[in-house]
């Protein structure tokens, strides 16, 4: 029996207005995400990734279509967007700051997810003494105090170099799988979104609509992203994903 979906797009058309005229951004594009899924989106530049996040955080509303969504939502964005004058642990706490949530019971949650995550000791330091890697991890946790459902991630580590990109997306992949939270990332990386995904849903060019989706399943233990990346499978799901968006193009 199918479960009930955590996010559901429903015939979602997306069209943009501006001076020069009207823009189709997602044309019917339909997607179910259930509860505790890592799903990945891909497609070329410009063809409504992020438009299609931003739909699911209530950002904008669709031109047409229908979005479901049973949860409240956190979002990632592609630089950490730390306040370089607040420590980590106040920067760790704006999320609950915005939402005036900022209680007892919360503070105490934030000390202890710091601490469960290698960053305990770094409470009272600033952002520029932290390496990119642990800024991005500092992000998440921000925005996993707030106790999301639903974690949407817009190509968080592409303002990463190569090394720390792998090693960042294992912590992070570790994270999401130990606190169990419904994971939606958009990245251009078709190798990362393998790495770290239960499903990879192609998107074709602008307006983007559902090429394909990939359920990603290895055999054996591999727990990790880096471990994914090692297994005799994964060149064979990369090349079909990179030839349907070649294909596209």
């Amino acid at each position: 029996m199918r479960l009930k979906a955590i996010v559901d797009l429903v015939d979602i058309s997306m069209n943009y207005h501006s001076k020069e005229g009207e823009t189709r951004a997602v044309a019917g594009v339909n997607l179910s995400v259930e509860a505790g899924e890592f799903v990945s989106v891909v497609g070329p530049s410009g063809c409504g990734k992020s438009t299609i996040l931003s739909l699911i955080a209530g950002l904008i509303s669709p031109t047409s279509g229908h979005v479901e969504v049973n949860g409240r939502v956190g979002y990632m964005f592609q630089r950490d967007q730390l306040f370089p004058w607040r420590t980590i642990l106040d920067n760790v706490l704006l999320g609950l700051e915005i939402q005036k949530n900022k209680s007892a019971e919360a503070i105490a949650y934030a000390h202890e997810m710091l601490e469960k995550y290698g960053l305990g000791d770094f409470k009272n330091h600033r952002p520029r003494e932290m390496s990119g890697g642990m800024r991005q991890r500092v992000a998440l946790i921000r925005t996993l105090v707030t106790r999301p459902k639903i974690l949407l991630l817009d190509e968080p580590f592409s303002a990463l170099d190569y090394q720390t990109r792998l090693s960042v997306s294992d912590e992070v992949g570790g994270i999401i799988a130990e606190e169990g939270v419904t994971a939606i990332l958009v990245t251009h990386d078709i190798s990362e979104a393998i790495a770290l995904s239960d499903r990879v849903v192609v998107l074709s060019k602008r307006p983007s609509r559902v090429v394909s989706v990939h359920k990603i399943d290895f055999e054996g233990e591999c727990g990790t992203p880096t471990a994914r990346r090692k297994q005799p499978q994964f060149p064979e799901y990369f090349d079909k994903i990179w030839k349907e968006m070649r294909e596209d193009e």
